[in-house]
């Protein structure tokens, strides 16, 4: 008897290396959203708000099993810039991690201690450039911030950097881009009652940029009630 039932490869198939599927370190919901970015063509663009509704995960879920393939070098988010001139980022997708280099296929035993002295470069460079992306997005929240108009900002300080960097351990660029977008909107519609200005580093902190993501539905919430039955009645008005 087989165990396994196979059609036949003559559409809606994908070919795709199996690293990732025997990559230990990685959770079997990773290796779905892999599977799923890989299926895709190569030069397909990923909005992780879509993806997300191609499964019955949540955000949350999906989202730390998003963050495993940043972690083991499958995702990298890089930025790229626009004929305009401004930037945007682009979420690249890797069969094999991108961290893999020559000496981890055919390790030479002859001199162990220049191969350790490579591992350890290489770990050096790795968490070198996690740390170098970690700004590039913290600078990219930042510049987000103050094409708002909220409050400008003439120079991001120390605690702005820590309270974006604490939140990014939460929330991914995009979610993060969008409750900036949300709490923008909230001030400058009068349709909603919310008119408090927090500074950059006040609206990172956990209590307050958690009422300003989609999950939170602010644009609902924070409707000023008053002005939306005022709206209704003139409308019922218009129609008799």
């Amino acid at each position: 008897m087989k165990s396994i039932v196979r059609v036949r490869k003559d559409t809606n198939y994908v070919v795709m290396d199996k690293t990732f599927l025997n990559d230990t370190r990685l959770s079997w919901k990773a290796k779905g959203i892999l599977a799923y970015m890989l299926s895709m063509p190569d030069d397909w663009t990923f909005y992780l708000n879509e993806i997300v509704k191609h499964s019955t995960d949540g955000k949350s879920s999906f989202k730390s099993g998003f963050n495993e393939l940043k972690k083991y070098g499958y995702v990298r988010m890089e930025r790229q810039q626009r004929k305009d001139g401004t930037f945007k980022w682009e979420t690249v997708v890797y069969e094999r991690p991108y961290t893999d280099f020559p000496s981890m296929e055919n390790p030479s035993m002859e001199n162990p201690s220049m191969e350790n002295q490579t591992l350890l470069n290489n770990d050096k460079l790795n968490n070198d450039k996690l740390i170098n992306d970690k700004d590039i997005y913290i600078r990219e929240i930042y510049e987000h911030w103050n094409s708002k108009g909220i409050i400008k900002h003439r120079k991001m300080t120390t605690q702005m950097k820590s309270h974006i960097n604490a939140r990014l351990k939460e929330y991914s660029v995009e979610e993060l881009k969008k409750a900036i977008d949300n709490y923008a909107t909230v001030l400058n519609d009068d349709k909603y009652y919310w008119t408090h200005r927090w500074s950059l580093q006040d609206f990172m902190k956990p209590n307050n940029v958690t009422r300003f993501v989609d999950e939170a539905a602010p644009l609902e919430n924070f409707l000023d009630k008053s002005k939306k039955n005022n709206t209704s009645r003139v409308i019922e008005e218009v129609d008799f």
